[in-house]
């Protein structure tokens, strides 16, 4: 375990900053390796985080329909479904999880094009675990950033007595959301309207109704 100035591990920093932005959490491990199902399973255990582990994406899709999870991390060489093809169902209808691909270098081309309409973050085999949990933490972090800006917002607006929040709010989403992705696409707008789930007709109306260039 690496050592910091005055004794502390990387991995006890970690826990600790974790434990303040992820309480009640929960990770999924899809592995069909339980050796490395038991070690995440035990240094997420160890920053607070709860896991539920899977032997093959077939046994996490099952339970999908009736609970998410915070995070996924995942290996894409499992039996069972493809695990491309869970990667693919995940991403088409449930891009707002994260997800952490447990993979050989040699696999990430097959990764991002089954996950191509969600972002997913990669984890090469075999990996440190305090760089795994610096990983995670930079996740769920992320995810919880943007969700509390969103609650301040709405806060904000009820402080001061506003009404039609989903109106006002949503359209702000919605700028956020076109200015990043035609940035992200250097704004070659088709390929940001398939991005974002439109089709090219949508993304020029909503362009035209925020005036955005």
């Amino acid at each position: 375990m690496h050592q910091l100035p005055g004794g502390h591990s990387i991995h006890i920093l970690l826990a600790r900053g974790i434990e303040l932005l992820t309480k009640n959490s929960e990770v999924w491990v899809v592995d069909d390796d339980v050796s490395i199902r038991w070690v995440l399973e035990r240094a997420l255990n160890d920053v607070g985080l709860s896991v539920r582990q899977f032997r093959s994406g077939d046994e996490a899709m099952g339970l999908f329909d009736h609970e998410l999870p915070n995070l996924v991390m995942t290996d894409i060489k499992m039996p069972g479904r493809s695990s491309l093809e869970f990667l693919e169902i995940l991403g088409g209808r449930f891009p707002e999880v994260p997800v952490i691909v447990m993979t050989a270098y040699t696999d990430l081309d097959n990764a991002v094009s089954a996950y191509g309409s969600g972002t997913f973050e990669y984890l090469p085999k075999p990996f440190d675990l305090d760089e795994a949990m610096a990983l995670v933490k930079r996740v769920l972090t992320r995810r919880t950033d943007w969700q509390t800006a969103l609650r301040q917002s709405v806060d904000e607006q009820l402080a001061i007595g506003s009404s039609d929040l989903l109106g006002h709010l949503g359209a702000e989403f919605e700028r956020i959301l076109l200015q990043a992705t035609l940035a992200f696409t250097r704004g070659r707008k088709q390929e940001a309207a398939l991005r974002i789930g439109w089709s090219r007709n949508t993304l020029a109306r909503k362009l035209k109704e925020l005036n955005i260039d």
